[in-house]
């Protein structure tokens, strides 16, 4: 908040959690909800690991649970009508496009540059590093990550390949930190501010601060993966 010269406004915690809530019928449907999601996801790895029937869209497991327990909360209506359909949109449409942008091909002459084949040791960890930072800055770090996922299997990247895996779990977080444009929490945020806080955060202020602490954070991370 300080470094981009935004103004700090009175926070109040409360530091009892009873007093937070401010139904307890909804509380425990809440809970009982996010318990039975975890567990049945977890169960449904398992099943998947274990070569038996699983539920492949995973996405669906929370959405039903939540579909079953919302019609028995204390006030459906008022409860529907506080969720942020503007954000829930906006990630709709941004994976949308980007699946769009993905099957043209449009990025295939960059990605064949940054990774055209299969490799191992420090020149796989550095290609999908570079190819992380820099297609996430066109198509968010998110959707970047779930389309290359596919990309690196048709290099023939499989489960044994931990480390490049692992490399694109890293650089495609890290990737969202460089510019405002890298991750989506980067847009949602800046929309928060100039609709809130009557401020904003312009793109070089941004990538000065995002570009050192992009570069700290893959010095400490190409040597931790190689």
């Amino acid at each position: 908040m300080k470094v981009f010269k935004v103004e700090e406004s009175e926070v109040k915690l409360i530091l009892i959690p009873h007093e937070a809530l401010r139904d307890r019928r909804d509380a425990i449907l809440a809970a009982v909800g996010l318990t039975l999601s975890i567990m049945i996801l977890i169960t449904n790895d398992i099943l998947e690991l274990l070569n038996m029937p699983y539920i492949s869209k995973k996405g669906f497991i929370p959405f039903i649970i939540a579909a079953g327990i919302y019609p028995f909360s204390s006030n459906p209506r008022k409860l529907i009508s506080s969720v942020d359909w503007g954000t829930i949109i906006f990630f709709i449409t941004m994976f949308v496009t980007m699946e769009g942008i993905w099957r043209s091909g449009i990025l295939t002459p960059l990605l064949t540059i940054l990774l055209n084949s299969k490799s191992g040791g420090i020149l796989s960890i550095i290609s999908i590093s570079l190819a992380s930072i820099t297609l996430s800055q066109l198509i968010s770090n998110v959707p970047f990550a779930k389309l290359f996922v596919r990309y690196m299997e048709s290099l023939k990247y499989d489960v044994n390949d931990v480390n490049a895996w692992l490399t694109l779990a890293v650089a495609s977080t890290i990737a969202g930190n460089l510019t405002i444009l890298g991750a989506a929490s980067n847009i949602i945020i800046l929309e928060y501010l100039e609709s809130r806080m009557k401020t904003t955060i312009r793109f070089n202020e941004f990538l000065k601060y995002g570009g050192l602490i992009t570069s700290v954070n893959m010095i400490i991370y190409i040597p931790f993966l190689i």
